[in-house]
């Protein structure tokens, strides 16, 4: 089993409010992966004034790291073991999904628009990541895609209300 990151730390300024929040939020995902037995289930809640927006185990941004790649890159150097990466806006995100994801070996999921999500990353073998990337999608370009037509639907993330609508 994985554990799984939940990226909950994002200013969400093109949504206009808190991701984290929206359509049930962080704990519609904390629920999701505790059905599924999820060994370890981390929020990355930005500052340290986010913490107590949730529950669990609940970790700030540390003060010399800067953005979601470094970020991301530090969480690799703390956790030990698989991990499942899950932004705090697949909003579309349902069990049959994770637990697709959570079956899958290394790889990056594609949309229903066959753009890999990055923020939706299954990492098992850290040996593919590309510590020396300068962007998220950098990170993980040694990953294979990950297709899976009934669920790529789940596999979209969503940055402003527009998009929101739309689907």
């Amino acid at each position: 089993m994985a554990t799984i990151l939940l990226l909950a730390g994002g200013k969400s300024t093109r949504m206009g409010q808190d991701k984290a929040m929206m359509n049930g939020g962080v704990n519609r995902l904390i629920s999701i992966y505790s059905r599924l037995k999820a060994q370890r289930i981390i929020t990355l809640c930005g500052d340290k004034s986010r913490i107590k927006l949730f529950e669990g185990e609940v970790w700030a941004d540390p003060d010399d790291v800067s953005g979601p790649l470094e970020l991301l890159k530090w969480c690799f150097t703390k956790i030990g073991g698989d991990i499942q990466i899950i932004p705090c806006d697949a909003f579309g995100l349902l069990d049959s999904g994770a637990e697709w994801l959570l079956k899958q070996k290394n790889g990056v999921p594609l949309d229903t628009y066959k753009q890999r999500q990055p923020l939706m990353a299954r990492i098992s073998n850290r040996e593919l990541i590309n510590y020396d990337a300068t962007t998220i999608n950098g990170l993980f370009d040694r990953f294979p895609s990950l297709e899976e037509v009934e669920f790529s639907k789940q596999f979209s993330n969503f940055n402003s209300k527009s998009e929101l609508s739309e689907n």
